[in-house]
This record gives C-alpha cells, structure tokens and sequence, in this order.
C-alpha cells in the first residue's frame, strides 16, 4: 500500500527554505531511497510543506533513519522532532 508522508513546518518562509535546501542538496548526492514514488516541497501560507509518496510505510520509515539524512538535519539545525509527518493511505498516484 503506498502512503502519503506530509511533513507541514511553520515559521520564517526564509529560514524554513535554507534549512530544505541543505538537507535536500545532501540528499540529491546520495542514491535515491528505496521506495521513493515522488518528492514535493511547496510553500504555504504559514510556511513549508514536504510532500513525499512511497511504497510503502516501512520505506518510508527507513529513509527516515537512514544516517545521511540523519545527518542532513543535524547540518541544517534540524532534529527528528523537527520532521513530525502526517501519513495517508494512497488511493492512487499518477505521474507523468
């Protein structure tokens, strides 16, 4: 079953970019992660959205923890509880 992970971050539009383009220029030198359907990052009106489609809940939670992208938060001032997702079951993806 694929899931939709949905991370919603509030605050300074500014700071919330700089900290997304440090963790996803270190991500985008790393193999893409297993299980990967979609990537999204969108601006709010409150601040920023990340919006990612997976396999499946376990691929999800394994990019997760994956070490790189541990230390990807850590490089931008992040820490896990900075990244509390919301997670729906697909009821179907399309993509060009």
């Amino acid at each position: 079953m694929a899931i939709v992970r949905i991370i919603k971050r509030q605050g300074d539009p500014e700071e919330l970019e700089r900290q997304y383009r440090t963790v996803a220029s270190r991500m985008e030198a790393q193999p893409l992660a297993d299980g990967l359907t979609a990537h999204i990052a969108l601006r709010d009106g409150n601040g920023i959205q990340i919006i990612n489609v997976w396999e499946s809940e376990a691929h999800a939670q394994a990019a997760f923890e994956r070490p790189e992208f541990q230390d990807a938060l850590r490089e931008a001032g992040l820490t896990p509880a900075d990244m509390q997702p919301e997670d729906y079951e697909a009821l179907n993806v399309r993509t060009a």
